[in-house]
């Protein structure tokens, strides 16, 4: 073992002299390679969608496409407003002339309904007519206080058009489920988009209707209520496209604004730790800016899109480049003030660090690809992605530092001595306790691991956008007017599909479809509730009590099959298209709506499973049910993400053991190195568990750049342990030589990316500020593992000629 370690360190130290020597013909290649990669970078999307998270072949989207292609967008606008009194002529006057600015300036309107334009369902003799409340309104003069019986009657237009109580008038938009667009690929500045494509091979194509056009919709709406919000119309909008587009609004004002902290905050980092030297700051983020944009230019390459869980590549590349960088620079600097040549300085440095730097990649990228395995996309991607970004850090650290180090001037700066001996004295505080005191240690460490996986008991899975957005936000205050008064803005849908024309027409399948909506609407609990249940029975029931003189004793279902056949088709012959809109052409499929507010991931999985028996034993040998909708995605993708990547967690857990056991060759070393690869990831959950922090996706993405953090931290230490070891059969000399060496890159890495993840305390959401506080946590946790625990388990291990007697 040894000799071949020292063949290879050989081989790289060879390696750097070559670059070196090589400078331009090395420069341009790397130059080429990159600039292809760049180039792709057009071609990225980002689909921060759930159906983005599941793959093109998953049941549920398959399911979630076939509704829209038959039924339209799930998703709607929904507008509060609060005037002094609904059924007023002056509040009427003002409400159409806003209904009618909204259908004029929305961009991809379908609809737009309010009192204005609310079904009307009448009868003179056998004949039907299906009118708007208040069409022709205000030349046809109405009675405003019959008005207001009639409205607040009606069960369709409560909780929908209307609140309860009357005080509040709503107004819902709704959009195109299906846009046609010219080309088939987007500008990623052209904000977060939905890149489904439905079409063939002609020029127009279409595709669902993503977040780009969301943004649009969203923007429109906006300003129309801009102009109408006052003291005597007082506006509130939200719905699903507005909460998503104001969380995309803020991901992405929350991405630039930290990512330009942070980077300040390793450009000073950088300068202090390298003494202003502007090789030590201009070439590490050269390779950052390099790793980062080539990953995600070969994912514009292969059409992978960035999503809610791919964006963690970022962080997680920003935090590599920097580390890899680092460890070859560190040494690099220590050689020339030793009085080495450039040349000499990094042939030395890549002949010192390079195989460790390449054993750190290697592992974490194993790690990540086992991430490659889940159930869903959004997962497999990310495992995949970084670990190619892992291995591209690696070649552009190699492969770019010899060179440039080969053009650019450096010199050995005086007066840097002390400082030397300063952070000499700091590490080997470090080491002497170490391995002075190592029983007291693990005693401590295996202490401080029952008690983190006591509070680790205490975590809970959640997901709730909402709760991201800080109290004050005007946006989270819209959603609790809303749902104060709408009862919901969200919906899960279910088909009901008999399999047979006109299967929608027999009686028992209408009353199965009413029992359950009245069961359903029944739901009543804090944590959710159902607040409206739309369906065909509702238009059966209208026609039914209009055609039989508007008496509210025949707000029924007919009990004969062709009567609601006659009485459907009178409905369909009116000139509303209300029908199309819940039932198929042949009648053999509907759709019941039911809408829910906006609320956690898991509980909506709960409710989904609920309702799935609750169909399947109303539905039992009449029809097939799927359920579908905004809700079913996030029941499905939210949940079974966080826990997905819980299991890829476990899963990279192992093959990195494995890894580590061949990388020591030692199945005791090996084994024992996880113990501070694990430990810090179980302190930061520990304290999670214990501040109520949730398990969501953003704290679950603190784990894959957990993993290749504390396993770099840790090869690192163990791979030039061993080689120090082998050296000097001391393991108190080679622990000391080893914090003296590779400590010194370990500790100016770790404090460069901790205040650089704490740089998300600017962030506007909270999802985002636990992300880099937590993350940056974790670094310390991995560092003080890699300088107190790992080496007192190597002393207790490997023993010393040397030992110390206090133990």
């Amino acid at each position: 073992m040894p000799k071949l370690r020292e063949k290879i360190e050989s081989w790289f130290e060879e390696l750097g002299h070559v670059l070196y020597r090589h400078r331009i013909k090395t420069l341009l290649a790397v130059f080429l390679v990159t600039a292809f990669l760049i180039v792709q970078l057009f071609k990225l999307t980002v689909d921060t969608s759930s159906e983005g998270m599941l793959h093109e072949d998953d049941p549920v989207r398959i399911n979630y496409n076939a509704f829209r292609d038959q039924f339209g967008r799930d998703e709607i606008v929904v507008i509060s407003i609060k005037p002094p009194d609904v059924f007023s002529a002056t509040f009427l006057n003002k409400l159409k002339s806003f209904h009618e600015d909204l259908e004029n300036e929305t961009p991809y309107v379908r609809e737009v309904r309010s009192l204005m334009n609310a079904r009307h369902t009448r009868a003179e003799g056998d004949v039907l007519y299906v009118d708007d409340l208040l069409q022709d309104w205000p030349e046809r003069q109405v009675d405003l206080v019959e008005l207001r019986e009639q409205v607040l009657k009606n069960p369709v237009y409560l909780n929908n058009i209307i609140s309860e109580d009357g005080t509040y008038a709503g107004v819902i938009v709704e959009t195109e489920a299906v846009i046609a667009v010219e080309s088939d690929s987007d500008d990623i500045m052209a904000d977060f988009e939905d890149d489904t494509d439905m079409s063939g091979e002609s020029s127009i194509k279409t595709r669902y209707f993503g977040a780009k056009e969301n943004k649009e919709v969203t923007f429109a709406i906006e300003k129309v209520a801009a102009r109408y919000n006052g003291d005597d119309f007082q506006i509130a909008v939200s719905g699903g496209p507005v909460i998503v587009d104001y969380f995309n609004r803020y991901v992405q004002q929350d991405a630039i604004n930290c990512t330009v902290i942070c980077f300040i905050v390793i450009i000073i980092l950088l300068g202090v730790l390298f003494n202003w030297r502007i090789t030590g700051i201009i070439f590490p983020l050269i390779i950052i800016d390099a790793s980062l944009t080539s990953t995600l230019g070969l994912m514009g390459l292969l059409h992978v899109p960035l999503t809610l869980v791919t964006n963690g590549i970022l962080a997680f590349l920003l935090a590599v480049g920097v580390g890899d960088a680092v460890h070859i620079l560190s040494v690099f600097y220590r050689a020339i003030q030793d009085g080495k040549s450039r040349e000499d300085a990094i042939a030395y440095a890549m002949g010192h660090s390079g195989m460790a730097v390449m054993l750190t990649s290697l592992t974490t990228a194993a790690g990540l690809l086992s991430f490659s395995f889940a159930e869903l996309s959004t997962i497999a991607d990310l495992g995949r992605f970084a670990a190619v970004g892992v291995i591209l850090a690696l070649l552009y650290t190699l492969f770019l530092l010899p060179p440039l180090f080969a053009i650019f001037p450096v010199k050995k700066k005086a007066g840097l001595e002390k400082k030397s001996k300063t952070m000499d004295r700091f590490l080997l505080f470090f080491a002497n306790n170490s391995t002075g005191f190592p029983k007291r240690i693990l005693a401590v460490t295996f202490l401080i691991f029952v008690v983190s996986i006591v509070c680790m008991s205490m975590l809970d899975f959640k997901y709730n956008a909402i709760s991201y957005f800080k109290d004050g936000e005007q946006v989270k205050k819209n959603v609790r007017i809303i749902e104060d008064n709408f009862k919901g803005m969200i919906v899960l849908e279910a088909i009901v599909d008999t399999q047979k024309e006109n299967g929608i027409h027999a009686p028992d399948v209408l009353n199965s479809i009413e029992t359950l909506s009245r069961k359903i609407e029944k739901i009543q609990r804090p944590e959710i509730f159902v607040g409206k249940v739309f369906s065909i029975t509702d238009i059966v029931k209208e026609t039914n009590q209009a055609l039989n003189g508007n008496d509210p004793d025949f707000y029924t279902i007919p009990q004969d099959r062709q009567t609601i056949a006659q009485e459907l088709l009178l409905f369909e012959n009116s000139g509303s298209d209300d029908l199309e809109k819940v039932v198929d052409s042949q009648f053999s499929k509907t759709r019941i709506t039911i809408k829910t507010p906006w609320t956690d991931g898991v509980i909506l999985e709960n409710f989904m499973d609920e309702m799935k028996k609750v169909f399947e034993t109303e539905f039992s040998k009449k029809a097939e049910v799927v359920l579908t909708g905004g809700v079913a995605l996030v029941a499905r993708t939210i949940p079974t993400t966080i826990r997905s990547m819980s299991k890829s967690y476990v899963a990279a857990s192992i093959v990195i053991t494995i890894m580590m056991i061949c990388l020591v060759g030692s199945l005791k070393i090996g084994l024992l190195s996880m113990i501070p690869n694990l430990l810090p990831i179980f302190i930061s959950m520990g304290i999670m568990g214990i501040a109520k922090v949730p398990l969501d996706l953003t704290t679950m993405l603190i784990g894959s750049i957990a993993i290749g953090l504390v396993v770099d931290d840790t090869v690192h230490f163990m791979y030039n342990f061993r080689k120090y070891y082998d050296i000097t059969g001391d393991s108190h000399k080679a622990v000391r030589k080893t914090l003296l060496g590779t400590g010194r890159a370990l500790l100016i890495t770790s404090l460069i990316l901790t205040l650089g993840f704490f740089s998300d305390f600017f962030a506007t959401l909270t999802n985002i500020i636990r992300f880099g506080l937590f993350t940056g946590i974790t670094i310390i946790f991995a560092l003080l593992a890699d300088f107190i625990v790992a080496p007192a388990l190597m002393v207790m291990v490997m023993g010393s000629s040397a030992q110390n007697k206090k133990d």
